[in-house]
């Protein structure tokens, strides 16, 4: 069942943008061998010019850097595939990475992160063992990624782009990765942590496919007779100052009424 609450019209579309940044081991032997292969993997939807990569049909282009085996990749991914969750299996592949790819470009609305995200994809088509969302710290295992892309809904981003696990010192528990999405992150506070997961990724779904336009002071509730939350702006956001995490559009923070 989806949330309800307060009746409240759909916003225009916002005019930030945020970059996002996806990582992609692979064991390509060179550069040229990765041009070659992503145009043959993918029928030539997807090419390189220079240091882009060109999805000509979307008209769509990506910042795209080519860099040697980092050996701190495999714990990287570690942390990141824990929620997902990734296999042993798998980071045993990333831990024989070769070599790395680096995508980058333009989102911070529901249509670029589709797009950025089949840039990926068909990054993993040529060659490429897995991902991971710089800009949120979220790692997926290559038919894990094909999966959400395969039978595709806006929704489908949420699990893509965002972690709504992330636990504060003080208990508090707060979402990273909706920037990618161009919508605030949530925050709850005095919650036990698998109840405030539920309520931050509830909420962060109704943005997603309701995509009402909230108002500070708003209350907002999951489901009839369930626990009502006071929406208000939350000025701190944990990651303030962290050049991929942090979230230009803000935070919101839920509060039991």
């Amino acid at each position: 069942m989806w949330p309800f609450g307060k009746k409240i019209p759909v916003e225009k579309p916002g005019t930030k943008t945020v970059t996002t940044v996806i990582c992609i081991p692979g064991k390509w032997a060179a550069w040229k061998d990765f041009i070659l292969t992503l145009v043959e993997a993918t029928g030539g939807d997807f090419m390189v010019a220079g240091n882009i990569v060109v999805h000509a049909k979307k008209q769509r282009h990506y910042a795209i850097e080519f860099c040697e085996r980092d050996e701190r990749l495999q714990d990287s991914f570690r942390v990141a595939g824990s929620v997902t969750p990734v296999s042993g299996s798998f980071l045993s592949e990333i831990g024989n990475h070769q070599q790395v790819i680096y995508i980058s470009g333009k989102t911070g609305n529901l249509r670029e992160t589709e797009n950025i995200a089949l840039a990926a994809a068909a990054v993993l088509k040529a060659g490429g063992l897995g991902i991971k969302i710089e800009t949120t710290g979220k790692a997926f295992e290559q038919g894990q990624w094909f999966d959400l892309l395969e039978d595709f809904h806006e929704a489908n981003l949420y699990k893509m782009f965002v972690l709504d696990s992330i636990v504060t010192e003080d208990g508090a528990v707060y979402s990273c990765g909706m920037h990618n999405l161009g919508l605030r992150d949530t925050i709850v506070s005095g919650e036990e942590v698998e109840q405030a997961i539920n309520i931050i990724r509830t909420f962060g779904y109704y943005q997603i496919v309701d995509k009402p336009a909230i108002m500070n002071n708003q209350t907002f509730q999951a489901a009839i007779n369930s626990q009502v939350y006071r929406i208000t702006d939350e000025p701190n956001q944990p990651n303030k100052g962290h050049g991929l995490f942090e979230n230009p559009y803000g935070m919101w923070r839920l509060t039991k009424e």
